[in-house]
């Protein structure tokens, strides 16, 4: 005996035969119809959905099957279901122009061609390679390229500052230096300095006028009150009295005269600050969190009025790590 039912799709009353089967459709024609939609082109393979259709132009784009469904809004057992039923004949002629992203080779006649990329397992992987690890491109030569960028190594840079300023690769620049660099004796030039960073220029500063024109160049402006920073380093350890000696001995100042007085650990890790305020000396100690500070040497004088924004400032900034090639 059969069972009566009602197709969803077309409405005909069917008798099939009973085998536990929840029929909805009379016939295979009508699955299809309901599930991709009419045949909208004749030509092969039929196409049904105006979606499949997006979908089977966007795997001509390189997509694979998954990504061309999720990006047109359909499932993507779907997407399977067509091209098992309607593609599975002309895969070739619909992806017949397709072609191996990392070698060029055809994909013509392999299998699931509309969800391959890659012509095989080691091109695929060699492009996986390629995307972590890229391939620079190589720079065309250009010999006034390379003269200036010695010319700023022969005037005191290094070659990492080189790079940065003229916009080449840091390894182009070291094997110029490797190469050429030996022709001609490095020889600091103060114009080249101004390409330095602001840490590094007041670290090469040469004399108390240098430092003070620098730090009032480059510090934001604040509060101009006068601070005292005393060139050279000193042993914090000593306390009140081995500044107020220092102030009376070196500076031949008097240290209750109310104006601020800084000093520097031998360490650079350690700035103090000293002033007399309210009959009582105020003692300030400031650590460096990393790293060092910026201080004058006994070579650039014995001290060096500032402002207070200027120290500030100068407080903010820190020692080049490691050697400086730049200070010839």
């Amino acid at each position: 005996m059969g069972v009566e039912f009602i197709c969803e799709y077309c409405g005909a009353e069917v008798q099939k035969r009973r085998n536990d089967h929840q029929y909805k459709y009379c016939s295979r024609d009508c699955y299809y119809n309901a599930r991709f939609g009419m045949v909208i082109s004749d030509e092969i393979p039929a196409m049904r959905s105006p979606l499949c259709l997006e979908a089977l132009e966007l795997c001509r784009l390189g997509l694979n099957r998954a990504e061309a469904a999720k990006r047109v809004g359909i499932k993507r057992s779907v997407l399977n279901d067509w091209f098992y039923k309607y593609g599975a004949n002309s895969t070739a002629e619909v992806f017949a122009d397709r072609v191996c992203l990392c070698c060029g080779k055809s994909l013509a006649g392999m299998s699931h061609i509309s969800s391959r990329k890659y012509c095989s397992k080691k091109c695929g992987s060699k492009a996986a390679y390629l995307r972590k690890y890229p391939i620079p491109t190589r720079m065309k030569f250009d010999p006034e390229l390379r003269s200036h960028a010695l010319e700023l190594y022969w005037g005191g840079l290094e070659g990492t500052l080189i790079a940065r300023h003229l916009d080449i690769s840091i390894d182009t620049v070291h094997s110029w230096i490797h190469d050429f660099g030996c022709l001609r004796k490095r020889k600091r030039n103060p114009e080249l300095m101004k390409l330095l960073p602001i840490n590094l220029r007041i670290e090469s500063a040469a004399s108390s006028k240098e430092w003070r024109w620098l730090l009032r160049e480059n510090a934001p402006a604040g509060d101009d009150s006068p601070i005292i920073i005393v060139c050279g380093s000193r042993n914090g350890n000593g306390g009140v009295n081995c500044f107020v000696s220092v102030i009376f001995d070196r500076l031949k100042r008097n240290p209750c005269d109310g104006m601020t007085y800084a000093f520097c650990s031998s360490n650079d890790g350690q700035i103090s600050t000293i002033c007399w305020k309210r009959d009582a000396f105020h003692l300030t100690k400031m650590p460096k969190a990393k790293g060092g500070y910026i201080w004058p040497e006994n070579s650039v004088g014995t001290a060096i009025e500032l402002r207070k924004n200027e120290f500030d400032f100068l407080l903010s900034l820190s020692k080049k790590r490691g050697a400086k090639p730049y200070f010839t």
